[in-house]
Formats: structure tokens, C-alpha cells, sequence
């Protein structure tokens, strides 16, 4: 090779190595420079005294509320009871508790040795079931010679009725008709409560006792029981005894009507004592 020829391809490798580094040069200048980094400028902070806290007062703890002793009267008394009126059929079915006849016998101290059987208690006939207990023993005399009868309890309501009818039709007197248009739900809650308390008599059931006491009950604006007649006896003391027992262990029975304006009202009632129950009417 002539020096020629190499002087001409050292020529051509210089332009190229030129022409090389001058698009490198300017690829890199037409790069986007990234922004200087700064230094943060300071935050100045005025120091200044704090105020001073003021102590908070300490809450007291509150003691726990001792609980209440309940302390009950030496008397018992007695709460009426408000019931809803029902109607006139579902009282006619009702009758008084009978008293258990099992009590006595329970009450006996267990310290006490039983009494041998007698020979005539064993000598005695079995007696059926249910008698004995609401039916008189077979070796009474017929009880109807004794006591009245239901039609003969109905004539004696009927004949009282007719007896204080005067009384009545005055206005401030009435019979004890659930029915009624002014009075209706008062006379309701009235016979609701005298079921709840009202028993027949153990001493006049055993014995076949039976009767009618009527009476008349005279309640104040309250519905408050004030007073209590006697109209006529039963016949019974037991049986008088029990009526007034009830009435007086009621409570207040609830105001009277709002087109009511008198100061009291009169009641006429009958307590019927009868087939092993009762009824009032």
C-alpha cells in the first residue's frame, strides 16, 4: 500500500471520529437540565413564654346511693286493682273461691302423734267422691225445709226490688245493672273488684246456709266506698258479715261519669248465697 492511500483513510476515520463526537455533543445538549436543588430557606419561630396551667379542681367521686330499705306497714292494706270492663255475661259465671278444707289439717304441729282410729269410724261407710265437702251428709234433714230455695231467693230480690223502687226512680238511687247507659262501666269495674275479694262463707257452706243480703252502697266523687246499709239481714250473721267484709276491702272503684254532677250515688245490691257459690246482682 502506498502512503497515499493511508493518509487518505486516516483522513476519512478523522472525519468520522469529528462527525461522531459532534451528534454525541449534541445529543447530550439538547437533553433537558434538571433544575438546580436549593437549599430550604430557614423558618424563623418567635419563642415566647407559654402561660402558665391553672390546676384543675379534683372531681369527688360520688359515693353509691345506699339501697333503700323498704319498710312495711304493720296493718295490711289493700291496692285497688284497675281492670278492664267486661261484659255482663262473663260475671254471671263467675262464683267466689271456695276456702281449701285442706288448711286445718295442715295447721296440726307434727309434734302431735295421731289419735288411734275409732271402731265406728272404720265401721262407717266410704263416702262417695264429692260428698261430704259441698253437699250436706245424708242424715240431715232435707235442706229444704231448712232454707230457701233459688225460686224462693229469686221472689225475695224481686219483692226488694219492688220494696225500693221509689227509691230509686228519685235518681240519685240505682239497681246494679251493668247495662246501664251512664253508669255501665263504673257498675262494671265495681263487680270486677267485689269478685276478686268476695268468698262464700266456710261455715255457712258446710252447713248448707243460704241467703240474700241487700244493701245499699254510697261511693263520693272519687269512687270511694263512704257508707254501707244494711236493708235487710240474710237471716245469716256469717253471711251479712262477708258482705260487709268485701265492701270494705275495696278500693277506690274510679270517678264517676263526666255528665254525672252530683256529690254522691247510691247503690242497691244483693249478695245471693246459693249452690255452693256466689253472685251479686
Amino acid at each position: 500500500m502506498s502512503d497515499r492511500y493511508v493518509e487518505k483513510n486516516f483522513l476519512y476515520l478523522l472525519l468520522f471520529s469529528a462527525l461522531l463526537h459532534a451528534g454525541a455533543f449534541l445529543i447530550i445538549t439538547s437533553l433537558p437540565q434538571g433544575q438546580p436543588k436549593t437549599a430550604p430557606e430557614p423558618t424563623f419561630v418567635d419563642l415566647t413564654d407559654l402561660p402558665e396551667l391553672k390546676p384543675q379542681p379534683k372531681l369527688q367521686k360520688k359515693e353509691a346511693p345506699k339501697p333503700e330499705i323498704k319498710r312495711y306497714s304493720e296493718t295490711p292494706q289493700r291496692v285497688a286493682k284497675e281492670m278492664a270492663p267486661k261484659g255482663r255475661g262473663a260475671f254471671e259465671r263467675l262464683v267466689p273461691t271456695l276456702p281449701s278444707l285442706q288448711q286445718p289439717r295442715q295447721a296440726q304441729p307434727h309434734s302431735a302423734a295421731p289419735a288411734p282410729p275409732q271402731p265406728e269410724d272404720t265401721a262407717k261407710a266410704p263416702v262417695p267422691r264429692g260428698e261430704g265437702i259441698l253437699k250436706p251428709r245424708a242424715q240431715q234433714l232435707d235442706r229444704s225445709r231448712l232454707f230457701p230455695s233459688a225460686s224462693r231467693l229469686a221472689r225475695l230480690e224481686e219483692s226488694y226490688r219492688e220494696k225500693y223502687r221509689s227509691e230509686v226512680e228519685e235518681g240519685e238511687t240505682r239497681f246494679l245493672n251493668t247495662e246501664d247507659i251512664q253508669f255501665g262501666s263504673f257498675l262494671r269495674r265495681l263487680e270486677t273488684a267485689v269478685y276478686g275479694v268476695w268468698h262464700y262463707p266456710q261455715a255457712a257452706l258446710l252447713r248448707g246456709i243460704e241467703g240474700t243480703t241487700p244493701v245499699r252502697i254510697t261511693f263520693n266523687r272519687k269512687g270511694e266506698i263512704m257508707k254501707v246499709d244494711l236493708l235487710e239481714s240474710s237471716g245469716s250473721k256469717i253471711l251479712d258479715d262477708e258482705v260487709f267484709r268485701t265492701l270494705n276491702a275495696l278500693g277506690p272503684i274510679g270517678s264517676f261519669p263526666k255528665g254525672y254532677s252530683g256529690e254522691t250515688f247510691k247503690l242497691i245490691a244483693f249478695f245471693h248465697y246459693g249452690n255452693g257459690g256466689g253472685r251479686l246482682r
